[in-house]
């Protein structure tokens, strides 16, 4: 968003990786259109995986789960600085012993990190999206 009365002043307001809600709010230092077309091009983005607040939260609460579709997600996703799968809308936290169906090396990473994209239809079968219905009711 640009200051209509200066073209070398922009903020932004970005997105959270995880949870995809409001976060961060950029307002350019240097004062020169240079620096605030860069601002201004970051507004509804994600620019980093830092949590928002709220996640960093539920990381303490347990492990967030991000599922995904790898057949409509482009063929690299996973080799980008942020990684962008095809989100098919679940996210859910769950318990840190859900790691425990992981092979050591996965458990770890997932632990350490607090977080996983998982295939859709493994969270259908491990009964998430059928766990989370139930709550909301």
């Amino acid at each position: 968003m640009r200051n209509s009365h200066n073209d070398k002043l922009a903020v932004s307001l970005t997105k959270c990786f995880f949870c995809n809600k409001d976060d961060k709010i950029v307002l350019n230092k240097t004062l020169t259109e240079r620096h605030a077309k860069n601002v201004e091009s970051m507004h509804g983005m994600i620019i980093n995986m830092d949590p928002c607040n709220e996640c960093k939260d539920f990381m303490k609460q347990g492990l967030i789960v991000i599922t995904i579709d790898p057949a409509k997600s482009e063929s690299d996703w996973n080799k980008e600085r942020i990684p962008n799968p095809y989100r098919t809308g679940g996210w859910f936290v769950v318990k840190d012993r859900v790691a425990d169906i992981f092979d050591d090396k996965m458990k770890a990473w997932v632990l350490k990190h607090r977080w996983m994209f998982m295939e859709d239809e493994a969270a259908r079968k491990m009964g998430l999206f059928e766990v989370a219905s139930k709550k909301d009711k």
